[in-house]
């Protein structure tokens, strides 16, 4: 497997799962941020006049000027649905804090006026008391995500384009961050596997020598192994039955798991159980039979689950 692909599959993902997410929940949550910031911004006026638009698509419709709005609370209104009257409380301004004394206020004044209910409107913070105080009084807290899915639809058409554009553009540029994140750990993965590779690979094996290509080498071929010969040097036919007589002494000795040439001066062996110390005096002892194959190099293995790394040893050194 190419070393590159682990990590271009890890950078498809982190960049893709990224992008889900800064498109579909985060993008979303910065336009509901900037909503909110925006409403915050505008007259007391302009707020008002949305809740009670938001409130009429609901159905309820403000009341009329009547005696009893004069003890109504600043900023609340009476709001009727069929026989039914609400009280809506507007908090303005994102520097609100709603606790449990605003929601016994309102609790107050529902009394007081006789209505069916309240709803508490706020563009600000509402805290755990202010939830908690909620809870058995016939008070709708509105606020946040609740208070901007029915404000959305009424802004302005200008005001709800620059919005959705503000947040797309910080998508977009969130997005791109994510995708160059991804693009460097695909890149960390992929030097990973290339070091883990390295470190797993084993020896390079040397090129053996090229074979004679015309017919007209072979008369000085010839002279050269009959003067290695004549030298007291072994042929390479020689070589070769020295090399699978080794092989095959050492594959019988104990502590051994198997043992094969990986070059004409390499041999490798896999080690079992048997230590090391006490498995290669015999390695030694069958390779310094034939003088010609007394400085191999020799590549032993550790057993199969050790800890230990690949050694390369020497019988004699040239």
């Amino acid at each position: 497997m190419p070393v590159w692909l682990p990590g271009l599959a890890a950078a498809l993902v982190f960049g893709s799962v990224a992008t889900l997410y800064f498109w579909l929940f985060r993008r979303r949550r910065d336009e509901q941020h900037a909503g909110l910031l925006a409403m915050s911004s505008m007259r007391w006026r302009e707020f008002s006049q949305l809740v009670l638009a938001a409130m009429e698509k609901r159905g309820l419709k403000q009341a009329p000027s009547a005696a009893d709005e004069s003890r109504m609370p600043k900023a609340s209104f009476v709001l009727t649905q069929g026989n039914q009257r609400w009280l809506l409380s507007c908090k303005h301004g994102s520097a609100y804090r709603i606790g449990s004394s605003s929601v016994e206020d309102l609790a107050a004044s529902v009394r007081l006026t006789g209505v069916n209910g309240a709803i508490l409107v706020t563009d600000g913070h509402v805290q755990k008391s202010g939830r908690e105080a909620v809870l058995g009084q016939r008070i709708e807290l509105l606020h946040g995500n609740r208070l901007w899915r029915e404000i959305k639809p009424l802004l302005p058409l200008d005001t709800a384009r620059e919005l959705l554009a503000g947040a797309r553009q910080r998508a977009i540029r969130h997005s791109a961050i994510a995708w160059l994140a991804a693009l460097a750990l695909g890149a960390l993965v992929s030097v990973g596997m290339q070091r883990l590779r390295q470190t797993d690979a084993p020896a390079p094996i040397e090129p053996a020598a090229p074979a004679t290509a015309t017919a007209a080498a072979a008369p000085a071929a010839t002279v050269v192994a009959a003067t290695d010969t004549d030298a007291g040097e072994p042929s390479e036919q020689q070589l070769e039955s020295q090399r699978a007589d080794v092989l095959r002494a050492i594959n019988r000795i104990d502590g051994i798991a198997r043992a094969s040439w990986l070059t004409r001066m390499t041999l490798s062996v896999d080690l079992s159980a048997q230590p090391e110390d006490t498995v290669w005096p015999r390695i030694c002892q069958q390779l310094e039979l034939y003088p010609a194959l007394s400085t191999v190099r020799v590549q032993l293995n550790p057993p199969a689950g050790s800890e230990r790394r690949v050694r390369w040893r020497q019988c004699q050194t040239m």
